[in-house]
């Protein structure tokens, strides 16, 4: 018979796992999996995600590729409003296909690769993820060899109908380097298209 999943037991399984796993913090994926669970693992990623249970049981996450992106993403937005003081920017639900919004019209997806040698190159390697983007411009972050920012990528969409992006020393990618202008064009050409 099929079990018959609801919030409380979700909490439950989760809590048991935590206590077999004897951590103190929301369990991940992996671990839920290496235990068996793939059923809760399921349960939790078509419900309230790893994060929503995180948030309903008072339990931190672990460090991971998410809480990453995230802490770079508020940082692409504090640059935003920084640079263009007359810019609104939002940032979206971790469940959202772009990360921020400016303006109300212009959706950003935000980026981060980290230096490392491609084929006997320096390069920075950033996982699009899509062929056909559902956000308007991409900034991807670069980080040196110690985790510092070290450049801005601003790269609208249309010119990235790829899955994987490399910027390496000679790359044509290079002219979008701190090129703010073009999320701030894009706005403009937004707000004029939606004058009636």
């Amino acid at each position: 018979m099929p079990i018959k999943w609801n919030d409380e037991l979700i909490k439950s399984e989760l809590k048991k796992c935590i206590s077999s796993l004897q951590i103190d913090r929301m369990p991940t994926a992996p671990e839920l999996i290496s235990l068996g669970r793939n059923d809760l693992h399921c349960k939790i990623s078509r419900t309230k995600r790893y994060s929503g249970w995180a948030k309903e049981l008072g339990l931190e996450m672990k460090s991971s590729e998410t809480t990453k992106g995230n802490m770079y993403e508020f940082h692409v937005l504090e640059k935003i409003k920084q640079i263009f003081t007359d810019l609104s920017v939002m940032k979206m639900s971790t469940k959202h296909p772009y990360d921020l919004l400016v303006n109300d019209c212009v959706k950003v997806d935000v980026k981060v690769g980290k230096a490392h040698n491609h084929f006997g190159a320096r390069a920075h390697t950033f996982g699009i993820s899509k062929k056909y983007a559902t956000c308007d411009i991409y900034v991807c972050v670069s980080l040196d060899e110690h985790n510092l920012i070290e450049n801005f990528f601003i790269i609208p969409a249309a010119s990235l109908q790829l899955t994987t992006l490399n910027i390496a020393t000679d790359s044509k990618y290079n002219k979008y380097k701190d090129r703010w202008d073009i999320l701030c064009n894009f706005v403009r050409y937004y707000e004029k298209a939606l004058i009636v």
